[in-house]
C-alpha cells in the first residue's frame, strides 16, 4: 500500500514518472530527458522569479532612499510655500491640547445638563434599584424569620446583634 501511494504522489504532484494503462495493467515509465526538461523548466522559473524579486528590491530600496533623502527635513516646501517642520509640530500639539480641553469641557456640560431622556434614564435606573432594594429587604426579614424558628432566637436579638433596624425606610415616591 505504502509503494502505491509513494508511485501516485510521483505521478500527481512531481510528474516523474508516466502512467499508461493497458488493460488491466498500468504501465510505468519514466524518461531521463523528460526528468531532465521538467528540471529545467522549473529552475528558469525559480530564475525568473529571483529576477523579478531582485528588480522589486532595487525599486523598494530607490523609493527608500527617496524618501530618506526629502523626508524629516527641518524645512521643507510644498508648492511654493516653506514651512518649518519644528514649528508646524508645535502648533499641532498646542491645538491636540485645545482639543481636549473642550472635549473635557463639553463632557463635563452635557454630565451636567439634564434633558427629558437623561431624566426618564435616572428615574428608570432609580426604579431598578428601588426594586433591588425592596428585595434585599425582604430576604433580609426572611432570614431573620428562618433564624428565629431554627435557632429559637428572638428577632430583636438578631437584629440587635446584626445592627437591623426595626423598620426598614419606605420610598414611595420615585
Amino acid at each position: 500500500m505504502i509503494v502505491k501511494d509513494l508511485v501516485q504522489q510521483m505521478i500527481d504532484e512531481d510528474g516523474v514518472i508516466s502512467v499508461e494503462k493497458c488493460g488491466n495493467i498500468n504501465i510505468y515509465w519514466c524518461f531521463k530527458n523528460q526528468t531532465l526538461q521538467k528540471l529545467y523548466d522549473s529552475s528558469e522559473l525559480i530564475k525568473k522569479k529571483i529576477q523579478e524579486v531582485k528588480c522589486d528590491i532595487a525599486t523598494y530600496k530607490q523609493e527608500l532612499d527617496k524618501t530618506l533623502a526629502t523626508g524629516r527635513r527641518k524645512k521643507f516646501t510644498v508648492g511654493q510655500k516653506s514651512y518649518n517642520r519644528e514649528a508646524l509640530l508645535e502648533k499641532r500639539k498646542k491645538i491636540q491640547d485645545e482639543i481636549k480641553k473642550k472635549s473635557n469641557s463639553l463632557q463635563k456640560i452635557e454630565s451636567i445638563r439634564w434633558d427629558a431622556a437623561k431624566i426618564q434614564e435616572n428615574k428608570q435606573q432609580i426604579r431598578l434599584k428601588k426594586v433591588h432594594l425592596e428585595k434585599t429587604t425582604d430576604n433580609i426579614e426572611i432570614l431573620i424569620d428562618y433564624l428565629y424558628k431554627k435557632f429559637f432566637l428572638k428577632p430583636e436579638q438578631i437584629r440587635k446583634e446584626f445592627g437591623i433596624p426595626e423598620e426598614f425606610k419606605e420610598f414611595t415616591e420615585v
